[in-house]
């Protein structure tokens, strides 16, 4: 094993303010029963009665949405996307989130209308957006908005109410933190302080309260191992001790007076005095619950009614008519407040424990994207199966072409899915890896025939949210799982587990590409591969490398090697620990051309071997274009292709186009040897019994063999990943 160091990472600016739950997101309909607009006729909590003649309409509308808003979409903007709904009845318009329907609010004027909702923010570990899906057509009546009449009150009125700004910045992965977040703002180590800088808006005077969360990443021995100080405009506002890592949640008081209007600067100060010989604490997020006027900003503002606030009704002020406000308490049982306003401000008298949301004229947000889901093809249909599954963007899809009519040529019926109609049809729009799994689990059951190889084409980061990581990075998302030693990070294998029994049912491979060019280079290897007409002295040859700085590593390769026996030609190279010429050693063994090349011993993301026997920037002077072998790393994070900063020795060998490798068989943690050796073994069996079996099906069979129960073996089942084309025609014959 060695240690994986990740790199910094920076992340967008988020500031949310919120109640003390999550976030809620928002949309609702203003104007409906309102003096100042008598031609309006709303569709509130008692629909109209639909007309006997429902056109039938296909095909539904894709909703995005990113912030805690009230948000509007009209009749033009839906028919300009879907010009075969223009008829339709938005009494049956039916808006779902996670399949679950949504309360709406619908107000029309002649043929037009608009439909407003309330929405949740996305909580998902892959998208910023959250999905809301909109179908319209007969059966699909919508469920309404409760209507509520404003109440007229003489109780007494409060000018100000308290709220919450939530601050995370996410620039630094921490793949071993433990129960949450892995991407934290930053690291603050003994002996140094770190000043933050916060922002509020329309305070007033009042007590506050200041939370932050903090992972602390070491411990020791000694009686505490942690020790921070927090300070606000440079008065102390807290001193805490603590022992052990983990998350802790650092808080106090904030005395009436201290908070500002504007700029803030929270301090926090590790003295470095605990006696450990580290201490490292990495900062999540900043909250501060303050006072804050009750007047609009931007036409909106959201607030919830604590105990201290019973009785009392709230001024809100700073509005253009008209002004809605709507009751969010229960994102399924939304309830809409409207009535006769006349001045820009609305006294209002809520209840205790219910949060609401306030919107003027101009309030209403507009979604961050619509556009219509993805039925083509469609994958229930009745004659759909395919023994060869391809899923990836359309664009890494296109240069796949030759390699699936090759596919087709020896007798493999093949289906190519564009990513965004598997979320669309199988997870309610939503960009999540449990979509593919859904669909291949579908597939098992209803295809025919069932489905042998999984192709996925797209890379991927610990970062799927693109706080640090372009969108190229970001193309098809991954499992992740948790281990003992290298904490989280990606899993291929459990697309392939259709039947939840823990082990693959199908043989998945992944291209990692980012481009249609590199897509391009693993099919033009794969086909040269494959389409030579003769089997040279090559593929028959057996490379084993060692690394010597333990005697494990060439035992463990001379075992594999013992297998092979008559017509294989095996070779084992294990250089002695602190050579140099290594590199150099194994570019000749590439050169010469071996049909399988594996390797046993210490690794990192880019580089085999303590001593760097041979590292990503080696590969660019290999020449072996035409004797492309299949690499097997049976080691520690050489397949780790989820970095966005540092690129793999798995991605450098696989990509490189004058050489390299084929295809490869590389992990995305930190293993023990006694571990890998469940699987090297397999493989070497598989591959001599079965030596026409495909790499997928020889991968798969010896997934199979890992013993699952045990839970260092099942690491090493969930970590090691075939890169490449699963159905590759193995060339050691």
């Amino acid at each position: 094993m060695s240690n994986f160091n990740s790199a910094g990472a920076t992340r967008r600016f988020l500031i949310i303010i919120s109640p003390i739950f999550l976030v809620f997101f928002l949309l609702v309909a203003c104007g409906g029963g309102n003096r100042n607009n008598p031609t309006n006729t709303v569709v509130g909590s008692t629909p109209e009665v639909a007309p006997t003649d429902v056109p039938v309409v296909t095909g539904a509308l894709k909703i995005g949405i990113t912030e805690e808003r009230l948000y509007e979409i009209t009749s033009t903007d839906i028919t300009k996307l879907m010009p075969g709904w223009a008829n339709v009845d938005p009494a049956h318009l039916r808006l779902t989130s996670r399949g679950q329907i949504q309360p709406v609010w619908i107000s029309t004027q002649g043929k037009d209308y608009s439909l407003l909702f309330y929405g949740l923010p996305s909580t998902s570990r892959y998208s910023d957006e959250n999905i809301y899906v909109l179908t319209g057509g007969a059966g699909g009546e919508p469920i309404l908005m409760d209507d509520k009449q404003l109440q007229r009150t003489n109780s007494p009125a409060l000018e100000s109410f308290m709220t919450k700004i939530h601050i995370e910045e996410n620039k630094v992965y921490a793949p071993q933190a433990i129960g949450g977040d892995h991407l934290f703002w930053l690291s603050v180590p003994g002996q140094k302080t770190q000043d933050f800088e916060i922002n509020l808006h329309k305070i007033t005077n009042g007590v506050g309260h200041i939370r932050v969360s903090i992972w602390g990443s070491t411990e020791s021995p000694v009686e505490y191992d942690h020790h921070i100080v927090i300070s606000l405009n440079e008065e102390k506002l807290t001193d805490e001790k603590w022992d052990g890592a983990g998350t802790r949640i650092v808080e106090a008081d904030v005395p009436a007076g201290m908070l500002q209007d504007g700029k803030n600067i929270v301090s926090l100060e590790v003295p470095g005095d605990t006696g450990a010989a580290a201490e490292i604490n990495f900062v999540d997020w900043i909250e501060i619950d303050y006072p804050r006027q009750a007047e609009a900003e931007n036409d909106f503002l959201s607030f919830d009614i604590t105990s201290q606030m019973a009785g009392s009704a709230l001024r809100l002020r700073g509005f253009n008519r008209p002004i809605v406000v709507v009751d969010v308490t229960v994102p399924t049982k939304t309830a809409r407040f409207a009535g006769d306003i006349e001045d820009n401000e609305l006294l209002f008298l809520g209840e205790v424990g219910h949060r609401y949301l306030a919107a003027g004229a101009k309030g209403l947000a507009k979604p961050a994207y619509l556009e219509p889901m993805a039925f083509s093809p469609d994958l229930r249909a009745p004659d759909v199966g395919a023994d060869y599954v391809v899923v990836g963007p359309q664009d890494l899809l296109q240069p796949l072409s030759p390699l699936m009519e090759w596919r087709v040529s020896q007798g493999l019926k093949v289906i190519s899915i564009p990513l965004d109609a598997v979320y669309d049809q199988f997870n309610e729009g939503m960009p999540e890896p449990e979509a593919i799994r859904e669909l291949m689990a579908y597939a098992a059951k209803s295809w025919q025939p069932v489905p042998r190889y999984l192709l996925l084409v797209g890379d991927a980061t610990y970062d799927p949210r693109g706080y640090i990581s372009p969108p190229e990075a970001n193309r098809l998302p991954v499992f992740f799982v948790q281990t003992e030693f290298g904490g989280e990070t990606a899993s291929d294998a459990l697309f392939g587990d259709v039947n939840d029994d823990q082990l693959p049912d199908l043989a998945v491979g992944r291209i990692p590409a980012q481009n249609a060019g590199q897509v391009q280079i693993i099919v033009e290897k794969t086909l040269a591969y494959e389409q030579s007409s003769t089997v040279e002295d090559w593929h028959t040859k057996v490379l084993a490398i060692a690394d010597g700085q333990e005697t494990i590593f060439k035992n463990d390769a001379q075992t594999f090697l013992n297998e092979f026996t008559t017509p294989y030609q095996s070779t084992l190279y294990a250089p002695e620990a602190g050579v140099k010429d290594a590199p150099e050693k194994i570019k000749t063994y590439f050169d010469e051309g071996y049909g399988l090349i594996a390797y046993f011993g210490h690794g990192s993301i880019n580089m085999w071997g303590k001593d760097r026997i041979f590292m990503a920037e080696d590969v660019s002077r290999l020449s072996n274009s035409t004797r492309l072998p299949v690499v097997i790393n049976m080691t520690c994070l050489t397949g780790l292709f989820i970095h966005p900063k540092v690129v793999s020795l798995m991605e450098t060998l696989l990509f490189y186009d004058q050489g390299g490798a084929v295809a490869m068989l590389a992990p995305t943690s930190l293993t023990l040897p006694s571990n890998q050796s469940y699987l090297s073994q397999a493989l070497v069996d598989i591959m001599v019994q079965d030596p026409a079996a495909t790499l997928g099906e020889v991968f798969l069979q010896a997934q199979g063999r890992v013993p699952a129960g045990d839970a260092g073996a099942r690491e090493v089942l969930l970590t090691f990943l075939l890169f490449g084309d699963p159905a590759l025609k193995f060339g050691i014959k």
